[in-house]
């Protein structure tokens, strides 16, 4: 079996050859498999990942219609640490109050995660710029620890809230799930791009709803230093802050 940072290198080579996936319109697979999917007497399990609370809140409203929904936690590129427990913490919280309000059991698993091992897959990491190449390594890392989860608890579906980031490259990480797929079928992964139909302003307007916290940052080290950067300047022409930009202040 290979090691995960032969992983990490065999998804990101796969992908930096592969060409377009037969269909790109992800939204329109996603409607055609819950119409299927929505056929059925009972409501098949899946295994949502999902990197904080705002970015489940619109995924997770439409999921639970048609599926049993479990919520995994997997993001060790997640940094500091302070900020690593407070998104634990608002995902924890959002979903005690959903599921009460709606009187639904969406259940949570949260990994004890390996920053160790993270921090020695991507040295050289901070140098980069969110959006490069390292970033669809993570991505392709985290994606297999919460897909091989799913696997082995045999989850008849696997899928991520990150497609609904405007920021976020649905056909790269659709793409990265169909190659996982093969090597953990039984588990059929649910295509998506949850950002189409306005999907991010619903997840906004849900987070809003429900008061949680809205990070100013993706959460690995190169998003938060870009971030402090960014504020740098808006100080230095004396813009306003938000609020989460204050916060960030604090970190430093």
């Amino acid at each position: 079996m290979l090691s995960k940072a032969d992983t990490v290198s065999s998804l990101s080579a796969m992908l930096g050859s592969s060409t377009k996936m037969e269909y790109e319109d992800f939204n329109q697979e996603f409607k055609d498999e819950i119409k299927r999917v929505g056929s059925k007497k009972e409501k098949p399990t899946l295994f949502l990942h999902a990197c904080c609370g705002p970015c489940l809140t619109y995924p997770l409203s439409v999921l639970v219609n048609y599926f049993q929904v479990t919520v995994g936690y997997f993001n060790p590129n997640i940094a500091p640490v302070e900020e690593y427990l407070r998104r634990r913490k608002t995902r924890e919280d959002f979903l005690s109050r959903y599921s009460s309000d709606h009187g639904i059991q969406v259940s949570l698993v949260i990994e004890e995660e390996d920053f160790l091992k993270y921090d020695s897959l991507f040295k050289g990491r901070y140098q980069d710029k969110e959006g490069g190449a390292t970033c669809l390594k993570c991505h392709a890392y985290r994606r297999e620890l919460a897909y091989k989860y799913a696997y082995f608890h045999h989850f008849d579906y696997f899928t991520t809230v990150r497609t609904v980031s405007c920021k976020k490259p649905s056909r790269e990480l659709n793409e990265i799930a169909k190659i996982l797929e093969k090597k953990y079928s039984s588990t059929k992964y649910l295509y998506s791009d949850f950002k189409k139909e306005n999907g991010q302003l619903k997840g906004i307007q849900i987070s809003r709803q429900y008061q949680l916290y809205r990070q100013g940052y993706c959460g690995c080290i190169p998003s938060l230093l870009e971030r402090k950067e960014a504020i740098k300047r808006k100080i230095a022409e004396g813009k306003e802050l938000t609020q989460s930009e204050k916060e960030l202040r604090i970190l430093e």
